[in-house]
């Protein structure tokens, strides 16, 4: 059963008309606008918010993220979902086999993939990241910290201005990765060598390890935690030869935290664990 309340959508069905006006009703200051949407021909409000609060639709983000791709000839593939017509997020994995990459020399291989953030409940700061996906899993993956910082991999905004300027800064990165490509992966997927060069024997305590470090409970029962990671990790060790590593154990991890039956965190609380994750195993 899928715990989860991000919804899998169209780009046309997180595109619907949405709007800020004064609340009617007699409120506090933090509460004097109401936004609103029109979602299948009904008015619903999703957020109360100050005056303060700038409104900028779905409509001037993602289909501008998608015609800068377009515009630069980049093959990609998009997902695209939503938790209560609120918080909105979307995956462009970037299909262009020049840019993949193999763990290890082997059959595992990672893609580039530009994921973005917004909302109009303020729940989920508005955010574009690079990161990775994973073909095994489907998964996406953590970029290093050092590296997201390095090459500007990571743009925020709140304001008007500063969403618009991150998207002009979105064409200005695309143009540096296209021409820098070979580098930036080199410096990226150089941490995930690491990993998956550290071979482990007592590999069911290094599981248990990175929970305990990590504050990951371990659930017992159907949905029992080491059961479903370890099942994963020897799933997949045939990759390396039947020898486990740490790579195979951050991303049976990694797959864990991204269950949609085992909880329903919002992505970018998983995505914030899994770094921790990813950091703990690097560190």
């Amino acid at each position: 059963m899928k715990k989860t309340n991000e919804i899998p959508a169209t780009l046309q069905e997180i595109m619907f008309d949405v709007e800020i006006n004064d609340n009617p009703r007699n409120t506090n200051t933090e509460y004097c606008k109401v936004v609103t949407g029109l979602i299948d021909g009904e008015e619903i409000d999703l957020n109360y918010c100050s005056d303060r609060y700038e409104l900028v639709p779905n409509a001037e983000i993602f289909p501008v993220v998608r015609q800068i791709l377009l515009n630069k000839g980049i093959q990609f593939t998009e997902h695209y979902s939503h938790i209560n017509n609120a918080r909105f997020y979307a995956n462009y994995v970037i299909e262009d086999q020049r840019y993949a990459y193999r763990v290890g020399g082997s059959a595992d291989v990672v893609k580039p993939m530009l994921k973005v953030q917004h909302s109009y409940n303020g729940l989920t700061k508005y955010m574009i990241t690079f990161g990775y996906y994973r073909l095994v899993c489907s998964n996406g993956l953590v970029i290093p910290v050092e590296e997201m910082k390095q090459y500007n991999l990571s743009m925020v905004g709140k304001h008007t201005k500063s969403i618009k300027d991150s998207l002009l800064k979105l064409n200005e990165t695309l143009n540096y990765f296209a021409e820098n490509a070979a580098q930036i992966t080199l410096a990226i997927t150089a941490k995930y060598e690491t990993l998956a060069g550290n071979y482990v024997e007592a590999w069911e305590d290094r599981v248990l390890e990175v929970l305990n470090t990590n504050k990951i409970a371990v659930v017992e029962g159907s949905k029992n935690t080491v059961s479903h990671i370890t099942s994963t990790i020897l799933k997949e060790a045939d990759l390396y030869g039947g020898r486990v590593n740490d790579w195979l154990i951050y991303n049976a991890v990694n797959r864990y935290i991204y269950d949609d039956a085992i909880n329903a965190k919002a992505p970018e609380a998983r995505a914030e664990l899994d770094r921790k994750v990813f950091e703990s195993l690097l560190n």
